[in-house]
């Protein structure tokens, strides 16, 4: 059996960074209307031109069928770390299942995420698991309702803001 000492060994001068959540405008594709967020640091700036540029890759790829959208809600998490983007699209699928499909941005603009090898692969950090945990209660709330048009603009008003940390 390991030690506390053999696990989650980082560096002294490593900080876990504080960040926000900024509830953006819905995004309706063709078979999803989605939700939108944007993370960042508190001390760094609003990107417009890079939301916008993730949105359009959306419309492109959903237009284009290379996303699975079947009619249904959901969320993206539009998260920059530093000078790099991960956007991380979710949709609510089979009524209890949440789907998602993780985007990376270089200098070409955004394209699928390359995972390293293994069976263990990256899906949310930590700070984006707080919009997650958000939008399930949300997604529960809705499931245990009507389910009709009232409920599903109470689900799309229901923003996850604030500080993470």
């Amino acid at each position: 059996m390991l030690n506390l000492a053999e696990v989650a060994d980082y560096p002294a001068d490593w900080q876990h960074a504080e960040k926000r959540i900024h509830p953006g405008e819905h995004l309706s594709l063709p078979g999803a209307l989605l939700k939108w967020y944007d993370i960042r640091t508190p001390e760094q700036e609003a990107t417009p031109e890079v939301t916008e540029e993730a949105r359009a890759f959306l419309r492109a790829e959903a237009a284009a069928g290379r996303l699975e959208f079947r009619g249904e809600m959901g969320f993206v998490l539009n998260h920059r770390c530093d000078d790099k983007y991960f956007m991380i699209v979710c949709v609510w699928r089979n009524k209890n299942e949440m789907c998602q499909a993780i985007f990376a941005r270089d200098a070409s603009g955004y394209g699928p995420y390359q995972a390293a090898p293994g069976t263990l692969r990256a899906t949310q950090e930590v700070v984006e698991l707080d919009a997650t945990s958000h939008e399930r209660r949300g997604w529960s709330r809705f499931l245990q309702s009507a389910r009709d048009d009232a409920a599903k603009q109470a689900y799309l008003d229901d923003a996850c803001t604030g500080q993470l940390i």
